[in-house]
Formats: structure tokens, C-alpha cells, sequence
């Protein structure tokens, strides 16, 4: 009876943290898929589609890290503060994603002429570069970084 009783306890334990595991892999993908679609609306240069994704973004943010930037995204119809924020933005994910894998693979890419010729970072479903920081104007300015999750 003993054993039954601990077995039951086990398997309860496994379920339970096997189910942990799903939810964060799903809350990572919703992460990553609102991360995207808020960088292809600035790719655009469509402030109005940025804000309407980095306020479906913040519906799904489970990552403190992460909602400063959003905010500011979400209240602004000027691009190229929403660009700004994006640039904090796409350091924080990039950290998220690195620590945790990512379920599909991503692209770091960088532009060097980004804000005065900082230079700025982004991630990328895709290898060819298709810069959030200027849009059509240079649409293709940058390089691939770095392969993650392959």
C-alpha cells in the first residue's frame, strides 16, 4: 500500500513538472512570434502596426525585462522612438533567448550605421537582413552575427 501511495506521488510529481516545462516552452514561442511581428512593423516603418504589436505583446509578457521598452513602443506613433525602444528590446530578448533556447532557429543581426553609427542589434526569423532600424531607406544594411538554436 506504501508503494502505491509513493508511486502515485511520483508520477503526480513528473505530470506536474513535465506540464511546467510546456508552459514556459509556449510562453518563450509567444515571446519570440510577438517579438517578430513587432520587428517586421518597424521593417515597414508602420508605427501604428508597431504599436498595435508591442501592445499584443505586452498580453502575452511574462519578463519584467521586457515592458518598459513595450510601453514606450505601445504609447508612441513616432518611429523612431520606437526604434529606440526596440534597440532595448532586442538586447533583453536576445539574453532571454540564449539562456533559454529557442524553439526555432533565429538570426542576430546587426546594423553598424544604426543611431549615428552605434550600431545596433536585432533577431530575425529569417538570414537575409531586413533592417527594423531603417526600414526601407536601408532596408538590407547589416550583417547575420550569429546562428542560435542550430
Amino acid at each position: 500500500m506504501k508503494r502505491a501511495i509513493i508511486l502515485i506521488a511520483l508520477v503526480a510529481t513528473v505530470v506536474a513538472c513535465g506540464g511546467n516545462k510546456e508552459e514556459k516552452s509556449t510562453a518563450k514561442v509567444n515571446l519570440v512570434e510577438n517579438y517578430l511581428a513587432l520587428k517586421d512593423a518597424l521593417v515597414a516603418t508602420n508605427p501604428a502596426q508597431a504599436q498595435t504589436a508591442a501592445k499584443a505583446f505586452l498580453e502575452v509578457n511574462n519578463n519584467d525585462a521586457l515592458t518598459a521598452d513595450l510601453k514606450t513602443i505601445a504609447a508612441s506613433t513616432d518611429v523612431a522612438a520606437q526604434r529606440i525602444a526596440f534597440e532595448g528590446l532586442s538586447v533583453n530578448m536576445y539574453s532571454i533567448v540564449k539562456a533559454g533556447g529557442s524553439e526555432t532557429v533565429l538570426y542576430k543581426q546587426y546594423c553598424p550605421m544604426a543611431f549615428n553609427n552605434k550600431g545596433a542589434y536585432w533577431l530575425a526569423a529569417e538570414e537575409q537582413v531586413n533592417n527594423p532600424y531603417f526600414g526601407d531607406r536601408m532596408l538590407h544594411c547589416g550583417s547575420v552575427q550569429e546562428t542560435i538554436n542550430q
